[in-house]
């Protein structure tokens, strides 16, 4: 289980790329499962086909893409970056690295702890393999590292080690900069090392120069498997260093105040913003006059990129038939060829889509409103939550005739004129679920509906979900808080269903003080962390 994020402010990471496609897979799927609060912004440096391709079909999360028609080295591509950032603080990421838990949250940490916020201009990591402080020995010794590596060795590695902060030199790889740091010294001087290597030495003579420190934050860990563009263009790192390393020499003997600022000249050229795609899940077993109302909502109120992954449960209604003649391109169907209730679609679906940021679950018995799943991503953006839920009538085991009497017991959060209710879990429909959290398949569990909410209740300690009143969803089947329709529309579909719910869960309990006791410690822990 992932372990206690830690907040910060946000922060714009740049990556630079050129081809070793492999690496920035690999890269990007940690960076997706173990970083929050960020801004992303790629740069392609003119990368082959193959890599073009996968970054034109990218839609795990939103980013930017800055495309080159030509090679422009990894300075220009930094600078380039720093003129498209947002945020006041900026990461320079290599794209052969794997990244591991809270690795940015400590990083940040490294601003405040040593000399306060006006000394630091750098922080970095502590890395795999360098000649410097940052790579521990018993590190730099590992024999065959390359062919042990994934992201459970390096999280163990992380796990490892102490937290510990020193002002020594950090290494180019991974480093986090503020934003005044640039307004008084400039960016990476590109004109004069070309391609790649010294750069960053040269910037950070500037930063010691401007009086910054530079911090090496031990606790954080990114994994380097080093030169993997430079060598897939056929170039030697070695020589390459070798050949810039007397024009740092000679610039460093020439640096004063009147020539420590380089401009920001480069072009940014091709720039696109993506959104990311959001998939979302939707079981079907009759109830088709439902099934064409919910269908026909999610089309009409859905204002962000989605795929909505109907799973039908061999319906015997008609509702096959109307889903075959369903043509919508963000529409994706699959016909079970049994009634598999409800664990084995959510699982196939998390699989299916294991890469994304987020995922989305509606009951075909839930109407969402407009710009629903945008209100919804915009909560999970401010704060890391597992799931966010659209408010509707809830179905609790509380005698409540009415749900703010449920969240006035819950620690609330104000966002955009509406209120945000932190939880130990969200329900199962009308939500946005952080699928990055998700870490292993959810259980048969009878009680909580094939066990998601008591999945979510497991990882409610260290991920807390919430509602949220700023989108509102209507459920079709029910009247009220804690009342379903009577007669049922369709009962044949409830009686299967209070099959996989516990009854004690649902009905006229009263409100216990310990339990809600409980909740507000774990979630306001959390929130002030």
């Amino acid at each position: 289980m992932r372990k206690k994020y830690i907040k910060h402010p946000k922060v714009s990471i740049i990556i630079p790329v050129k081809d070793a496609l492999d690496y920035l897979y690999k890269c990007l799927i940690s960076l997706n499962k173990y970083t929050e609060n960020y801004e992303l912004i790629i740069v392609d440096n003119n990368s082959k086909k193959e890599t073009g391709e996968f970054l034109d079909k990218l839609d795990w999360f939103d980013f930017t893409l800055i495309r080159n028609s030509e090679n422009e080295g990894f300075a220009y591509a930094c600078n380039q970056g720093v003129k498209a950032a947002s945020c006041d603080y900026i990461c320079f990421l290599n794209s052969d690295t794997i990244l591991s838990e809270n690795w940015l949250g400590k990083l940040m940490k490294g601003f405040k702890v040593v000399y306060g916020d006006e000394d630091i201009g750098i922080v970095g990591p502590t890395l795999n393999k360098s000649s410097t402080v940052c790579s521990p020995q018993v590190l730099k010794e590992r024999k065959k590292e390359e062919k042990i590596v994934d992201q459970g060795y390096v999280n163990s590695i992380a796990e490892s080690l102490s937290e510990k902060y020193e002002l020594e030199r950090v290494v180019g790889v991974v480093w986090i900069i503020k934003r005044e740091v640039f307004e008084k010294i400039g960016v990476f001087d590109y004109k004069r090392y070309g391609i790649a290597t010294w750069e960053d030495i040269d910037f950070m003579e500037r930063i010691f120069f401007a009086g910054y420190k530079t911090c090496h934050v031990n606790a954080s860990f990114v994994y380097h498997y080093g030169n993997k563009s430079t060598v897939e263009m056929g170039l030697d790192p070695t020589g390459i260093r070798a050949k810039n390393k007397p024009i740092y020499l000679r610039r460093k003997a020439e640096l004063n105040k009147n020539n420590l600022y380089i401009e920001n000249d480069v072009e940014l050229g091709e720039v696109n913003r993506i959104k990311g795609l959001i998939p979302i899940l939707m079981i079907t077993w009759n109830r088709l006059k439902y099934t064409k109302k919910v269908i026909k909502a999610i089309i009409k109120n859905t204002d962000w990129p989605y795929k909505l992954y109907i799973w039908d449960n061999k319906s015997t209604d008609g509702t096959i038939d109307y889903l075959k003649d369903v043509k919508n391109k963000n529409i994706e169907i699959h016909y079970s060829e049994n009634n598999v209730e409800l664990v084995e679609p959510m699982n196939v679906f998390f699989e299916r889509f294991k890469n994304y940021r987020y995922t989305a679950k509606v009951d075909n018995d839930t109407i969402v409103s407009k710009d629903w799943l945008k209100g919804l991503k915009e909560v999970a953006d401010f704060l890391p939550f597992f799931v966010v839920q659209a408010d509707h009538y809830l179905m609790l085991r509380y005698n409540i005739t009415k749900n703010d009497e449920y969240y006035r017991n819950l620690v609330s959060i104000d966002f955009k004129g509406n209120k945000v209710y932190l939880a130990l879990n969200g329900g199962g429909t009308g939500i946005l679920i952080r699928r990055q959290v998700i870490d292993r398949e959810v259980p048969e569990k009878k009680g909580s509906l094939g066990g998601w909410v008591h999945y979510q209740a497991t990882m409610g300690k260290v991920w807390p979900s919430a509602f949220y009143t700023g989108v509102w969803a209507d459920r079709l089947d029910q009247i009220a808080t804690n009342k379903y329709k009577e007669p049922s529309d369709f009962p044949e579909y409830d009686e299967k269903i209070a099959k996989l719910r516990n009854p004690a869960l649902i009905g006229a309990m009263g409100i216990h003080k310990s339990h809600f006791e409980e909740i507000r410690r774990i979630t306001g822990n959390w929130l002030i962390s």
